[in-house]
């Protein structure tokens, strides 16, 4: 095949885009925030700030501040929300037109001048009506601040910590008392500021003595567990309870192990619809009424089944649960139908051996098994209505049984049809691949493998395939450096002289059903070690080469950093090998995405 046709192409304007025919660039929506650089947010963030001094002046370093902070929170909004560079750059623009067109609408229109006027005036008339008009127009720009609307004023505090709010005030003298009315409270106290302690409350105390709103849309607390702050924090609490708290989040850090119990009344909060609470004592005595509460999110507590139990029930309209590095927990059962998503991260099962956590949740449709789990195992009973499932967990270290506990949870799994496996669950199934224990067969369409690399990957990965008979996409992020562990492992079976090709042309017979329906295959390289594109080539070659219906092949590097990213030409050479190859599909296209100094990433496709 001819190479001459590579070349590095630039993103279109916008970001998307694949221009007339076949030829353009292909760039998957998903992907425009990787290609947009920091210095391009940065440039767009300076643009806006031009704009606010055009018509919200202010003077001296701290008014340039506030507005730098402004200008900032208003581009992350934004960027958060966008679907595509387009999207992005077109709220962008239309929120800078309409902030022009709302300034312009409020200047007045300049008096007439009076032609019969005196024309033999003399100019130091001249100049002090001069000298008014400046101070006119001066105190015009100031007045287009002070003439924001309070929903748009305290919209811009709801993206602020509650000591940058009150910052504000140097931006207008309405500004001064506006803060009062914002509803979105954010207090936070740096680990090692004990001694600024009774300051810090100070501070919270007045701030809620002036407060002015009817009702309180969030409290965010982050702050050591101090003994002062302990017994303040109750009053703080009930404050917001009683103006109708909609979001909570109290992160405490633990000072002299001193631990606060959360107020029995933050269980009866029927206006909570989000809550987070880290390091503090979650025990649940009486009866939980948190008949809005939307999200909870539970880290480093000790809790029990009843609690659980209690805390369940009490939500009717629960939607996402997240446990994190939580105690005591041994059985959790989530009936209601509303519950969408569970995410367990770092489960601590205790120092007794043989632990179990049981999860039962007929009508949960996302699962994340997560973080350092060591000292137990998981087991899923009614797992049934499962579309997704992320088993991303570390055990520290290897037993016999690991790949057991593995093939045991994949074996609940096998109707789930997105499925996402980590590198300690991929090592403990290579583990077991000796002992011919097959997996079972899997519905799964959509598969990520995270940290699947080097030659010891390959037959786990085969065998994954094999399991998965109806796979259209594959995603495969590769290690960074080989793990000597799992070197030492793959010699020990037997892979030190691995042929990539020749095990993959043999195990042919054993995936073809996968290779009749897989048509996307992604490899993300975050920096590996380049020993690791030699197994990984071999499968891309083999795929090419054999998959029936394969649409793109995906090379990205886009995300890798400059120190430890693979050099680009490298990347290319990889990309020129496979397009030497013949394929089975005629559509298939190899694309390569890779990182270029100064501006938006490269991509290279070849059909």
């Amino acid at each position: 095949m001819d190479n001459a046709g590579w070349r590095p192409l630039m993103p279109p304007e916008g970001g998307e885009g694949g221009g007339a025919g076949g030829a353009g660039v292909a760039i998957d929506g998903n992907d425009w925030r990787a290609q947009l650089l920091p210095e391009s947010r940065e440039r767009i963030v300076n643009k806006i700030m031009e704009t606010l001094k055009r018509h919200l002046p202010v003077s001296g370093p701290e008014g340039l501040r506030e507005l730098n902070k402004i200008a900032v929170r208003f581009e992350e909004k934004i960027y958060a929300a966008a679907v595509s560079q387009s999207d992005y750059l077109r709220k962008i623009s239309l929120k800078m037109l309409t902030m022009e067109t709302k300034s312009q609408s409020t200047i007045p229109s300049a008096s007439p001048s009076n032609s019969a006027g005196n024309s033999s005036e003399d100019s130091a008339g001249k100049r002090a009506r001069l000298h008014a008009s400046n101070q006119d127009e001066s105190r015009n720009s100031v007045d287009h601040i002070s003439q924001l609307p309070d929903a748009i004023i305290l919209h811009i505090f709801s993206f602020m910590t509650t000591k940058d709010a009150i910052k504000t005030s140097v931006l207008s003298k309405r500004w001064r008392s506006t803060w009062t009315s914002n509803q979105y409270m954010s207090f936070s106290l740096p680990r090692g500021s004990s001694r600024k302690s009774k300051g810090f409350i100070n501070f919270v105390d007045s701030v809620l003595l002036r407060c002015t709103a009817i009702k309180a849309k969030r409290f965010l607390f982050d702050a050591p567990c101090l003994a002062s702050v302990q017994s303040s924090l109750d009053k703080w609490l009930l404050f917001a309870i009683e103006h109708g708290i909609e979001e909570v989040s109290v992160s405490l850090h633990y000072w002299r192990h001193k631990v606060y119990m959360l107020p029995r009344i933050l269980f009866r909060c029927t206006t909570l619809v989000s809550l987070r609470v880290s390091q503090c004592c979650f025990s649940v005595f009486g009866t939980v009424n948190w008949c809005s509460l939307k999200t909870l999110r539970i880290e480093h507590a000790e809790l029990n089944d009843n609690g659980m139990v209690r805390v369940l029930s009490g939500s009717p309209v629960l939607e996402f649960l997240e446990l994190k590095s939580c105690l005591g927990v041994k059985h959790i059962v989530i009936e209601s139908k509303s519950c969408k998503e569970l995410v367990i991260d770092s489960h601590e099962f205790g120092d007794d051996e043989g632990l179990t956590l049981k999860i039962s949740a007929p009508h949960l449709l996302k699962l994340r098994l997560l973080g350092n789990s060591q000292g137990g195992e998981f087991r899923l009973d009614e797992v049934s209505s499962l579309i997704e499932a992320e088993l991303n967990f570390d055990m520290e270290g290897f037993a016999a049984d690991d790949g057991d506990l593995v093939r045991g949870l994949l074996k609940r799994l096998h109707h789930v049809p997105k499925l996402v496996m980590g590198s300690w669950c991929l090592q403990a199934l290579s583990l077991t691949e000796a002992r011919e224990e097959v997996l079972p067969t899997l519905e799964c369409r959509h598969l990520i493998l995270l940290g699947a690399a080097g030659h010891e990957g390959v037959p786990v990965i085969a065998e994954i395939l094999e399991s998965t008979p109806r796979l259209e996409k594959l995603f495969l992020q590769m290690t960074r450096t080989l793990n000597s562990m799992t070197v030492s492992n793959a010699e020990s079976v037997g892979h030190r002289d691995f042929d990539g090709e020749e095990f993959w042309n043999s195990a042919k017979w054993r995936i073809y059903q996968c290779l009749m329906h897989l048509k996307h295959v992604e490899i993300v390289d975050h920096g590996s070690n380049s020993l690791a594109w030699e197994p990984v080539l071999s499968l891309l070659k083999f795929l090419l080469q054999n998959a029936l219906w394969l649409d793109k092949i995906v090379i990205d590097s886009t995300n890798s950093k400059s120190s430890q990213a693979v050099d680009p030409w490298g990347l290319l050479d990889v990309a020129r090998i496979l397009l030497s190859l013949p394929k089975r599909s005629p559509s298939a296209n190899v694309i390569l995405r890779y990182p270029s100094q100064g501006s938006s990433s490269k991509h290279v496709r070849k059909s």
